[in-house]
């Protein structure tokens, strides 16, 4: 996501969260984003869209990296060596100093670690997980970590 925002932010495009098919929900055309995150418009001045709104939007082509203008019969599979040439293409895009010439550009592979802190913090510091979210979040740190050294956590 951090990754992705930075390459809005540098080119002016908007940022669509579209977390839809999430391996954490039982509900294919459920954007994850909103089930789990506070809804917000704007990240530093990128406009973002990341709620129901998915749902009704057609995303122009032609896409980036090129796998994803293939009809959508040819793309239920994407074996891994694909998702690997996809991370390394998006990494050579974002690192560029220039955009692509797709109206689209697909961030569906892993890039953690492929941006600056900076974007990192400015992400955490935007994203808020939602109320129910937080509290058990709360209670989970209270239960098994406060006053404790930590050195980290995945929740």
């Amino acid at each position: 996501l951090a990754s992705a925002w930075r390459y809005a932010q540098r080119t002016g495009r908007t940022l669509a969260i579209d977390w839809r098919g999430s391996c954490y929900l039982n509900q294919p055309f459920t954007n994850a984003f909103p089930v789990f995150f506070e809804p917000i418009q704007d990240i530093a001045g990128v406009r973002v869209i990341c709620d129901d709104e998915i749902n009704q939007l057609s995303f122009p082509g032609p896409f980036f990296p090129s796998w994803w203008n293939k009809p959508s019969i040819d793309c239920v599979y994407r074996p891994d060596e694909q998702i690997f040439r996809e991370r390394d293409e998006l990494s050579e895009l974002f690192q560029a100093e220039q955009d692509s010439e797709a109206n689209t550009v697909v961030c569906d592979a892993c890039l953690m670690w492929r941006c600056d802190q900076n974007a990192e913090r400015q992400i955490f510091r935007s994203i808020k997980p939602r109320p129910e979210i937080q509290a058990r979040i709360d209670a989970l740190y209270q239960e098994h970590f406060e006053g404790r050294n930590i050195i980290g956590v995945h929740v």
